[in-house]
């Protein structure tokens, strides 16, 4: 590497940096979105303003409505001033796949939309109406938030009740602050009938369970089943709810001096805690790969040589950390997501801890990767300049859930900032992790510092191996307990493959060879995951048993209801061979039916009956509910039974 190729690497850096801020700013000062607002005036409802406001996005563009839905960002409006009484009315969204997450269900803006603000006190004469919405195409999403002022003058405005929308308006159910939204469960004297009907006595205190049109919440693991058999979820669209509370705070920070309010401030933190990075623990596993490959190039004998290998391998590791911290601020911007929130991605965490296991097991020379060896095989095999690249984008990665002093205060301030300011703060950041390595490319005479390497190298690279063995163990700790037998499966297969890679393929071997066996060493890797870390499907999961909310849906749905107990043997073979989520999946599908799960762990002199009411005593036991009057004749099924069994059981049951 020349001085001329080392010029145009420079240039390369600040080209990259300058180009992608450039960019970014100017798509966050254009959005591909228009917004109009238009004040009437609504005698009907004493003389209020209504304000009209279309948000037009550009034609491959959507955004998401209210409704909750799998994925997006829900369309807020805020207005100031905000007297009381002041609605909003969203119309409803269109439920589709989402266009990105084709495997989640949400509800869509995919055009022109109308949202109606009606406003009590017309004397006002002004409102500022505060948009914000996430704007996505089918490959892209950007958070647009956008405030409009509204004025008027109330001799002069046209009546609401003539224009061609006021019915669409009519209709909308208006979102109003401290909305209260009651569920309609049936009155404890029609529960009392339905409960003496079926020999089921109802507890005393009214309230002690929930209907299943409330949001019941249960934990749900990570991946997406369950951790308790009593969880339950909402059987009901979730509404628009008003926050119950105001909450306005003039919070006082202990440690003023850190906190940011300027650009310039959070610049200067941006870099310097973008520097404190690449002393985070989450890091140093990675910095060790770094600094052992300046070891390595050490050896080069020739000076001018050896100061050229040091200065690209530090400026390419310069660029696989300004490449991430680009690719961060895309993705976080895109997305609206905050720092480290990518660690919330199972996915993301599985991959980095088979990574960084693989890793570890070149460095303990189980199999060869040379582009991280410590005995200089990377520079004569020209993997000099990919190894830097690639562990600079590694421990990036890596510094990505650490948080250092001062990068709190930094992105609690640019969170709230527009898109391009958030976008020349993460640089910064990045900036600030690079610039030993920058500063390194700089001074070349620098690689005269580090030594030889000899023997000790070997002890070094066992070192660095048990940073990162130590670094996988913290992942695994990080990864939802529930997934860890299946993780250890997988590093085990891993651990097989790499032996594989390592034992039958090499330089000593031909190409053709070295291709074959490393491909079914990777697919390997891959069919163990796609089996281990299989999946559950997303059936509808088991509701706890409430009588409140068994008697809601009483006649309403169709039901099926399982009696178990932890202790009940023949319970779990049942859920493991009939009552699995696949088979819910379908039933749920081809029936619409409702699953309850009554838990009979704990003694419960409530459940007992409803159980003997069944005519049962002992369990397991499964009762299949039809709607309407058949539903005071359920279809039971006990003790251990098949699939075809349940099949034909709920065919009786809801024909």
């Amino acid at each position: 590497m020349n001085m001329k190729q080392t010029k145009r690497l420079y240039t390369l850096i600040t080209t990259f940096l300058l180009v992608l801020a450039a960019t970014t700013l100017a798509l966050a000062a254009d959005a591909p979105v228009q917004f109009s607002a238009e004040p009437f005036i609504s005698a009907s409802q004493d003389n209020a303003i209504v304000i009209k406001m279309q948000i037009t996005p550009d034609a491959e563009y959507h955004f998401y409505s209210r409704q909750q839905g799998d994925t997006g960002k829900p369309t807020s409006i805020a207005v100031s001033p905000s007297p009381e009484g002041t609605t909003v009315r969203y119309p409803a969204g269109v439920k589709s796949p989402d266009p990105i997450l084709k495997n989640k269900t949400t509800y869509l803006y995919e055009g022109a939309e109308e949202f109606y603000i009606t406003i009590p006190d017309a004397k006002a004469c002004k409102a500022d109406l505060t948009v914000s919405l996430l704007l996505c195409s089918n490959v892209r999403c950007a958070p647009v938030r956008k405030s409009i002022p509204v004025t008027w003058k109330t001799d002069t405005l046209t009546e609401a009740e003539t224009q061609p929308w006021w019915k669409q308006y009519s209709a909308i159910t208006p979102v109003a602050p401290d909305k209260a939204v009651r569920s309609s469960t049936p009155s404890s004297s029609k529960n009392a009938d339905l409960a003496k009907k079926l020999g089921v006595q109802l507890p005393s205190s009214s309230g002690s369970g929930k209907s299943l049109s409330s949001s019941l919440h249960g934990k749900t693991s990570s991946l997406g089943g369950t951790t308790s058999s009593e969880t339950s979820v909402s059987l009901m669209p979730k509404r628009n709810l008003a926050p119950k509370h105001e909450y306005k705070f003039t919070p006082r920070y202990f440690l003023k001096a850190l906190e940011v309010s300027t650009l310039g401030k959070a610049i200067l933190f941006g870099l310097i805690a973008g520097f404190i990075l690449n002393f985070m623990p989450c890091v140093l596993p990675v910095i060790s790969l770094k600094l052992s490959s300046l070891v390595a190039a050490a050896q080069i004998t020739d000076d001018q040589h050896r100061k050229h290998m040091f200065r690209e391998h530090n400026l390419y590791f310069a660029l696989g950390i300004l490449t991430w911290f680009s690719l961060l601020t895309i993705v976080l911007t895109s997305f609206g997501l905050a720092w480290g929130q990518l660690f919330q991605n199972e996915n993301l965490l599985i991959g980095l801890t088979i990574l960084i296991f693989v890793l570890a097991l070149s460095i303990f020379d189980i199999f060869p990767l040379p582009m991280f060896s410590l005995t200089g095989r990377g520079t004569q095999n020209g993997n000099d300049k990919w190894s830097a690249y690639s562990t600079g984008l590694l421990s990036t990665v890596l510094a990505t859930p650490c948080s250092g002093p001062f990068l709190g205060g930094v992105l609690g301030w640019a969170f709230l900032q527009p898109v391009g300011i958030l976008v020349i703060i993460f640089l910064s950041v990045g900036l600030g992790m690079a610039l030993p390595y920058l500063a390194m490319a700089v001074v070349p005479d620098l690689i005269n510092r580090f030594p030889r390497p000899g023997a000790w190298t070997g002890t070094l690279s066992h070192i660095v191996g048990f940073f990162l063995m130590g670094t996988v163990v913290y992942m695994l700790y990080v990864l939802p307990i529930e997934i860890l037998p299946d993780m250890l499966i997988v590093l085990w297969a891993s651990a097989i493959a790499a032996w594989a890679w390592g034992r039958f393929s090499g330089l000593s071997f031909s190409r053709k060879r070295n291709i074959i066996v490393r491909s079914l060493c990777a697919l390997f890797v891959v069919l163990t995951m796609s089996v281990a870390l299989k999946e559950e499907p997303q059936a509808r999961r088991w509701n706890s048993f409430t009588p409140d909310l068994f008697f809601t849906e009483f006649k309403n749905k169709r039901i099926i209801v399982d009696f178990t107990a932890d202790w009940c043997p023949n319970c779990k073979v049942l859920e493991r061979t009939v009552l699995t989520p696949e088979n819910r999946l379908r039933w749920e599908e081809k029936y619409n039916v409702i699953f309850i799960k009554v838990d009979l762990t704990k003694e419960d002199a409530e459940k007992q009956q409803f159980l003997e009411a069944l005519g049962s005593n002992s369990i397991p036991v499964v009762a299949i509910f039809p709607k309407g009057e058949k539903a005071h004749s359920p279809v039971v099924l006990r003790d251990i039974f098949t699939s075809g069994q349940m099949e034909d059981a709920l065919r009786e049951a809801f024909k």
